[in-house]
């Protein structure tokens, strides 16, 4: 709507967050000397397949007949839940190793009876948010004399905000036979923050292969191309615990490096009469860092130590992701009809 000469937007619509996999405390290795580690787990492996929802918004203030300044935001939430299942056998068992950053300390991993399961039941959820402020330019304004106007263009610069904060709740409890009382939990807080400036570029267009449908339908179509550099800070907290509430490990670390965050954003409206039009909105993007966790696997208390295989202390890493939000929006604009003549 029209708030004096301001432009207030507001929409909400889908969202997906492609993460690394995250991988489970859960691990299976033989029983006897040498212990060697047979196979890890993925916990939330499908969580790139997960849609979560969003909400979006801009405040634009022109400032000149072709500059204006904008305040955009966005908020997404993406949440999965998935259970790991490790059953002893015969000649191999399942353990949950201490959380440690140094190997050389020492660990106790805790074992189980001949066929008695370990589930492993976890949540996660992710809000991914950024916040900006930008000065955007008008290039191409309208052309006089020209049978057929050029399609406007706009450049624009700004400063910005983001996050992609993790939390993650995993109940351990043994099965077959229950123990009861000796289920284990495991919580983490995993946060980025990036802070840093882009530029971006984009406009009205036509599809080629569809301009008549696009002239009888009277769809309006637009993009724009964004990047930016960003310094990305990452602060990790995981915490595991027993059911009665004594904790059992717990480690902090972080991180600081440069990242890319660069998209694309697709637009399509259609007027519905003067007050209303219908648009879809897509935006496109790729970071090219965000935190991928590895957690020990590793008990090096004497006689236990493993083969080989296995995670040795917990660890910060990285990797890369995309994200896409969708939002499908009726805008209605409001004030006297003598605006919209």
């Amino acid at each position: 709507m029209q708030v004096g000469n301001a432009t207030v937007t507001v929409g909400a619509g889908t969202a997906l967050l492609t993460l690394p996999d995250v991988p489970s405390l859960v691990k299976f290795h033989q029983s006897s000397s040498p212990f060697s580690f047979l196979n890890g787990f993925d916990q939330f492996g499908d969580f790139g397949a997960k849609i979560g929802w969003n909400v979006n918004g801009s405040l634009e203030v022109p400032t000149g007949a072709a500059h204006w300044l904008a305040i955009n935001g966005f908020w997404a939430d993406i949440e999965d839940d998935d259970t790991v299942t490790c059953t002893r056998s015969a000649t191999a068992t399942c353990s949950l190793a201490s959380l440690v950053d140094n190997p050389g300390v020492f660990q106790t991993s805790n074992t189980f009876q001949t066929g008695q399961r370990l589930l492993a039941e976890g949540e996660r959820n992710v809000a991914n948010w950024g916040a900006s402020i930008e000065s955007k330019w008008q290039l191409a304004p309208g052309v006089m004399g020209v049978t057929r106007a050029p399609h406007r263009r706009t450049f624009a610069i700004g400063g910005e905000i983001r996050g992609i904060d993790q939390d993650i709740d995993v109940d351990y409890r043994f099965e077959n036979p229950v123990v009861v009382g000796a289920g284990i939990e495991y919580d983490e807080d995993l946060e980025t923050r990036y802070y840093g400036a882009y530029a971006a570029w984009g406009g009205d267009y036509t599809p080629v292969l569809f301009a008549g449908l696009w002239n009888r339908l009277g769809l309006q179509s637009s993009f724009l191309l964004r990047g930016g550099i960003y310094r990305a800070e990452t602060e990790y907290s995981g915490r595991l615990r027993n059911r009665t509430g004594n904790l059992n490990s717990a480690v902090t670390l972080s991180d600081d490096e440069i990242a890319f965050i660069g998209g694309l954003v697709l637009e399509t409206k259609k007027r519905i009469g003067r007050r209303a039009a219908l648009s879809l909105k897509s935006e496109y993007e790729y970071y090219s860092y965000v935190p991928e966790m590895a957690y020990n696997q590793v008990d090096i208390a004497g006689a236990n130590v493993f083969a080989g295989g296995a995670q040795v202390g917990t660890q910060l890493g990285d990797d890369d992701a995309f994200s896409m939000r969708t939002s499908l929006r009726l805008t209605i604009k409001l004030g006297p009809s003598e605006l919209y003549q």
